[in-house]
């Protein structure tokens, strides 16, 4: 396939122009950029006009949680955990779960992912597997992992050390690299919630396999506070001593943070997965992430999940953290090129899939998303770079690739996720019915 007429940001290192011109397309892989002759009897498609880069990353979401969207309200982070998210995840069966998995995965696709990583609840992660293999995108993916009950936590959220670890173990030997853009993490969901022993089970895990480790960390200040009750020390350091730092494992949040734990992020090259919108609808404050970046800390933007933002947009998550950082460090401290990066390039770094995606490059997976910047609205002047990231929003997403396979075309869904009247029916009817065992 030869696409034609683009303006191509191609997100590399140091490459801040963009370049006018055609794309190669060979099984699913980009193999030619830039002024292309067309070959006898090949696919063309012209694009003209369309700015096109690489496709966005979801460093941090939770899929099960869609179906929740605006039913944990005004909420610090705790009470929103006992009192909404945990009865409402453990009312979950396999409908809700497939019902909840497709509004995600719609909405992270008409907003230009093309990756993303998620946590899912306890049970029943195979089945939203298997909706994000039908829709088509790239995902790391894996069942929340708590053997430690809490406070509002119903039963059958948590389990024995054993059988939690077994539960997670099964599916990844089940899922790990399905398709060959599937990947399961192991997935503490946060340090209150998992006993030593299983830490130093998935710290073990990830040293001599390499799994990859999903958690939360550092969000709110009573989280910070119970922990440091519990084990007497800070979250990072805990995590350090259960061997769960390194390049495999991505942290959310880290909003409240000393020095020594950011040294330790460092020195470990461990991912943060900044999810600026959650942080304040939750009150939880502002990750400094000039900081990091200064550190070489790889980090990635997030959307959270739907009842703690309301939004899976990587466009308005990429704007709050642009604008937060100048309002935290001064202006251009995160200037448009930068914070582009963190939903693409970075972001694929940070999630160990750089070598795959997050840059448009001969080698690189066909991972794209086409915009119209246009539109009178984003100005008639300025560069790409600055319309995408602070006046652009998903209308202007035309369309989205993965793999060299349109899964958005003129902003109409492909493939699984098409029907959007079904889908938005089984959402419905779900809810209605996970609500009902929720009062029961």
């Amino acid at each position: 396939m030869l696409v034609t007429g683009l303006e191509i940001l191609s997100m590399r290192p140091g490459d801040t122009t963009p370049v006018f011109g055609s794309l190669r397309i060979e099984d699913g892989k980009i193999v030619a950029v830039g002024k292309i002759d067309a070959r006898e009897g090949e696919e063309s498609i012209d694009l003209k006009g369309l700015c096109c880069l690489p496709g966005f990353v979801q460093g941090h979401i939770h899929l099960c949680q869609t179906l929740f969207r605006n039913l944990a309200e005004d909420l610090p982070l705790m009470a929103w955990l006992e009192q909404r998210i945990w009865p409402l995840e453990a009312a979950h069966d396999e409908a809700s779960l497939r019902a909840s998995a497709r509004l995600a995965l719609d909405e992270l696709i008409s907003g230009g992912c093309t990756l993303f990583q998620s946590m899912e609840s306890v049970h029943g992660t195979e089945h939203v597997i298997d909706e994000v293999l039908a829709a088509g995108l790239r995902g790391i993916v894996g069942n929340s992992l708590m053997d430690v009950a809490l406070e509002g936590m119903p039963d059958g959220l948590t389990s024995t050390t054993q059988e939690t670890l077994e539960r997670a173990l099964a599916l990844h030997s089940d899922y790990d690299a399905r398709e060959g853009r599937v990947h399961v993490a192991l997935c503490p969901r946060f340090l209150l919630a998992c006993s030593r022993d299983l830490l130093d089970e998935l710290g073990r895990l990830r040293k001599e396999h390499g799994y990859r480790i999903h958690s939360h960390a550092c969000e709110h200040l009573e989280e910070v506070r119970r922990l440091k009750e519990q084990r007497g020390v800070a979250s990072i350091v805990a995590f350090d001593g259960h061997g769960l730092l390194g390049p495999e494992t991505s942290l959310a949040h880290c909003v409240h943070i000393h020095r020594e734990e950011e040294e330790l992020l460092q020195e470990r090259q461990t991912s943060v997965l900044h999810c600026p919108s959650t942080n304040l609808k939750l009150g939880s404050g502002i990750a400094p992430i000039r900081r990091y970046l200064e550190r070489g800390i790889p980090v990635a933007i997030g959307s959270d999940g739907a009842p703690a933002n309301n939004r899976l947009d990587p466009l308005t998550e990429l704007r709050m953290a642009a604008l937060l950082q100048q309002y935290c460090a001064g202006p251009a401290s995160l200037d448009a090129r930068q914070a582009l990066a963190l939903l693409t390039r970075e972001g694929a770094r940070a999630l160990g899939m750089d070598a795959v995606t997050g840059t448009v490059e001969v080698g690189k997976a066909a991972d794209l998303v086409f915009m119209d910047l246009s539109d009178p609205n984003l100005g008639p002047g300025g560069d790409s770079y600055h319309k995408i990231v602070y006046a652009a929003d998903r209308r202007h997403i035309r369309h989205v690739m993965r793999g060299g396979t349109f899964l958005m075309w003129d902003s109409k869904l492909t493939g699984s996720l098409g029907d959007r009247a079904q889908t938005k029916a089984r959402s419905e009817e779900a809810l209605e019915q996970v609500l009902a065992r929720v009062v029961s």
